[in-house]
Order: structure tokens, then C-alpha cells, then sequence
């Protein structure tokens, strides 16, 4: 009889653990916010954005952004921000410009948006 309620009770441990993994946003960034792993997708005015984890890096008002799998290289290449918005109560999305246009999404209190936005602030006032 005991073993049936710790089996129970594990159970449901389980089950709580697989919930609260499945819902954390991955996201991580280097201490200067210059490098980060976050979430992205191709804009598409119709439909569903396909969100994918890619590694980005911040450098110079450039950002590079590299998918974790090979079948969303599509993804891949250089971009520069161009407006910020919120998504969420936790996440902001940044509107990237580039080849193509791309979605990425962040935790608001990422630094790599405070990184993101710095750059691109200063080559707005160094470009007047």
C-alpha cells in the first residue's frame, strides 16, 4: 500500500516537473549581453511565427544570429534592429531587418536587449 502512494506521489512530481519545463522560455546571455541564446522566427504577416532557439551575438550595432539546427539555417545571417515591442507580460519581441525580417523574442530584463538597444541608440546619434 505505501509504495502505491509514493508511486503516486512521484507520479505527479513527474508530471508538475514536465509542465514547468516545457514552459520555461530558454534564454541566456553573456554578462555584457553581447551573446545570448533566445527564441527567433521569420516575420510573416500571415500565420503563426515558427519560433526556433538560435545563438545570436551583439557587435557594433550588428546583430548575428545562428540557428541551433541545421534545418532553420534559413534563419541565419546578420541583422540590425529596428523597434522593440512588448509580447508579454515576461517577453519583448525585437523586429530585426536584414536579408530577411526576423522576430526574436527576449525576457524583458534580458541584457542582451539592453545591449541591442545601447548599439543601436549609438549609431542613431553618431549617424546625425
Amino acid at each position: 500500500m505505501d509504495s502505491g502512494v509514493v508511486l503516486i506521489v512521484l507520479g505527479v512530481v513527474f508530471v508538475i516537473a514536465a509542465i514547468v519545463a516545457f514552459g520555461v522560455e530558454p534564454h541566456w546571455s553573456s554578462r555584457d549581453g553581447r551573446r545570448f541564446i533566445a527564441r527567433a522566427a521569420r516575420f510573416e504577416r500571415d500565420g503563426n511565427p515558427s519560433w526556433v532557439e538560435v545563438r545570436g551575438s551583439v557587435d557594433h550595432g550588428s546583430i548575428l544570429i545562428t540557428a541551433r539546427r541545421r534545418r532553420h539555417s534559413h534563419l541565419d545571417g546578420t541583422y540590425h534592429l529596428a523597434r522593440t515591442g512588448e509580447s508579454s507580460r515576461r517577453t519583448t519581441v525585437a523586429f530585426l531587418r536584414g536579408e530577411q525580417d526576423v522576430l526574436l523574442r527576449l525576457p524583458r530584463q534580458s541584457r542582451a536587449l539592453g545591449a541591442m538597444t545601447a548599439t543601436s541608440d549609438n549609431d542613431a546619434t553618431t549617424s546625425d
